[in-house]
């Protein structure tokens, strides 16, 4: 990205009050006055582009965004991150792979609205999955949850449908206990 190109970007509101925060900082440090303070104020609450924005706060200590980098990180590509820590700036965080039994348990899960007995599978397959995700931290845990609600629904109302089909014959045909 060129300078130009960033200095044209359009500034969010999120930028306009990170660069309040500046100018507000400077008048507490006496910096500035409050006239100046004001004034300042009114410019970057009306600014529109980072440029305008930069304009109201370049010659305080603090600017208002980080002007993009001139030359690759200093952190080499593929850096990785420790658990549980934020990867360095510039790089996306590490993705955790999905777990492929959570995957299958909500398949499975879907699939047992059609055929019926894959909800077993299903619900076999989600408790799989949810003790692996404990033991090795993978996502998909709500995959596995899903596929665990589906199978289970599906079973019970199958359950449900048997013990009244059963009740109806019995009843029907005059058997009782």
């Amino acid at each position: 990205m060129t300078n130009d190109a960033w200095h044209s970007m359009r500034a969010s509101d999120a930028d306009r009050e990170r660069a309040s925060d500046v100018v507000k900082a400077a008048v507490t440090e006496g910096r500035i006055s409050w006239d100046e303070h004001h004034a300042r104020l009114r410019q970057v609450l009306n600014a529109r582009t980072y440029a305008e924005l930069n304009h109201a706060v370049r010659d305080l200590p603090t600017g208002v965004t980080p002007q993009p980098a001139a030359g690759p990180p200093a952190v080499p590509h593929g850096y990785p991150a420790a658990p549980g820590q934020v990867p360095p700036y510039g790089y996306p965080p590490v993705r955790r792979p999905t777990n492929s039994l959570a995957m299958a348990s909500a398949v499975l899960g879907g699939l047992g609205f059609v055929t019926g007995l894959s909800s077993v599978a299903a619900i076999v397959t989600g408790h799989m999955a949810l003790n692996r995700i404990k033991r090795t931290g993978e996502e998909g845990r709500g995959l596995a949850v899903a596929g665990l609600a589906m199978g289970y629904t599906v079973a019970l109302g199958g359950l449900l449908l048997m013990l009244f089909f059963f009740g109806v014959v019995f009843v029907g045909s005059g058997f009782y206990l």
